[in-house]
């Protein structure tokens, strides 16, 4: 009788065991993945706002291919400056737009307004390299 209670608590010791074991395997491998886990979800948080990044450099690369041509004097005319000076004032309007849709999670809406900075920007930057007659 003995023998057979010595045998239930030892099967009992083991699964307790096995459970505990089990459990530690769990813990270890959620504390080494945790902080993969992690970084993944920040590169893809990092990737949403990649394009607005890009516009905001397009945004100041055409101020300051435009700065370039009205102070070195080569823009075509007072008219088209002040064409292009309101463009980029427009630009940065919408980039205020894009980074708030992004904050709230429209990215339709961001990617839509990313587009017409590019273009704006592409516009001020061609007519601004493009030399008085």
């Amino acid at each position: 009788m003995n023998e057979g209670y010595i045998d239930m608590i030892t099967i009992k010791s083991f699964l307790n065991i096995s459970r505990l074991v089990g459990f530690i395997s769990l813990l270890v491998t959620l504390f080494v993945l945790g902080p993969v886990l992690a970084c993944a979800q920040e590169f893809q948080e990092d990737q949403k706002f990649v394009r607005t990044t890009q516009a905001r450099l397009e945004v100041e690369r055409a101020w300051d291919v435009y700065h370039d041509g009205a102070l070195g004097g080569t823009l075509q005319s007072p008219k088209v400056q002040t064409e292009l000076e309101m463009y980029l004032h427009r630009s940065r309007e919408l980039l205020a737009e894009a980074y708030d849709a992004e904050d709230k999670g429209d990215f339709i809406k961001a990617n839509q307004l990313i587009k017409n900075i590019m273009q704006i920007t592409n516009r001020v930057i061609i007519e601004s390299q493009v030399e008085k007659k």
